[in-house]
């Protein structure tokens, strides 16, 4: 479940003796299959940012469901797939994060949809449904609980599931760049995976402010939040998407059915301290649907979500609105 999200961003972060030393240093560039940004406010160092954009690539090579020359490929794809498998750190990090949440949510949100992914394209310039028979021949490999996982070990049950981290890879990625930036002495900075943005640091009271896209209008923005040091990621319906024969179809997969879910919600926005969260519970959410959604969230500790419907009504979890500018 790829999740491309426009958040309209608007920097204005002023830093303490800062902005008379630098000027923002940024660059754009176009990978992990979206338009990636990162801007540092207190370093004028290239290297520092060029590296960035490495983690970006290098990250690819382990995450992505469509690269045969990824990790993830690999173990999906290896003809001894149901014998035990060694993965890297990376892997099993976001794998193990992938599985806790299919458990929570009872597999609404489930990181072995791959099989059933593989067979949307949202890309196609003449759009089509895929195969009806396809689809529920290819439900019955999808199960979380087809994946055993250890420590750097995983083992597939059934050779036909696949897993693809499209809903919760990038969120690691970013907390990645993040960890990499403040070894590196970047107190300041903002990194933008398409959409899936991580704030580092804040000074002088000043913050971040980031635009949620208005769902109907998505050139405009329904809310700006003011954001310091936290993440927020926006699952929405308004990016990957066609209409056929008057019928809406989005990326954000049922898992039950193989189709877009269709539980009248339009958007989904987490705010939490790591990205990889709220990556994940944006799709989790989305998928359980705005009363369980806005229940689970009200559960846990420091994160916070909006629930946009298909009227652009607005629900908040607790806590959230204090974010509202």
């Amino acid at each position: 479940m790829k999740k491309i999200i426009s958040l309209l961003l608007l920097f204005t972060l002023t830093l303490c003796g800062c902005q008379s030393q630098f000027t923002p240093l940024s660059d754009k560039q176009f990978c992990l299959d979206t338009i990636v940004e990162i801007t540092l406010y207190d370093s004028k160092s290239t290297d520092i940012l060029n590296h960035c954009f490495d983690i970006c690539n290098d990250l690819e090579l382990v995450f992505s469901s469509t690269n045969e020359k990824s990790e993830l490929y690999k173990i999906n794809h290896n003809v001894n797939k149901l014998q035990e498998q060694t993965i890297s750190d990376d892997l099993y990090a976001v794998i193990k994060e992938g599985l806790k949440y299919s458990e929570l949510s009872k597999g609404q949100f489930d990181i072995t949809i791959g099989s059933i992914s593989a067979l949307w394209d949202f890309k196609k310039e003449i759009p089509e449904l895929p195969q009806q028979d396809m689809i529920q021949e290819n439900l019955q490999n999808v199960s979380y609980q087809n994946i055993i996982l250890t420590t750097n070990k995983i083992t597939y049950l059934n050779e036909n599931t696949m897993i693809d981290l499209g809903a919760i890879a990038k969120g690691y990625i970013a907390d990645k760049i993040k960890d990499y930036l403040l070894k590196e002495n970047i107190n300041n900075a903002i990194i933008n995976l398409g959409g899936n943005v991580l704030c580092v640091g804040n000074k002088n009271n000043e913050q971040f402010m980031v635009g949620l896209t208005d769902p109907q209008e998505i050139d405009q923005s329904i809310l700006t939040l003011s954001i310091d040091d936290l993440s927020v990621v926006t699952s929405g319906v308004y990016q990957r998407y066609f209409e056929l024969n008057g019928q809406k179809y989005h990326h954000i997969l049922n898992p039950q059915t193989g189709y877009s879910y269709e539980n009248g919600l339009s958007s989904v926005t987490i705010i939490s301290k790591t990205s990889l969260q709220a990556d994940t519970l944006s799709t989790v959410c989305f998928s359980l649907g705005k009363e369980k959604g806005i229940e689970l969230l009200n559960s846990m500790d420091d994160v916070y979500g909006c629930f946009i419907d298909e009227n652009n009504q607005i629900s908040y979890s607790n806590g959230f609105e204090e974010y509202i500018k």
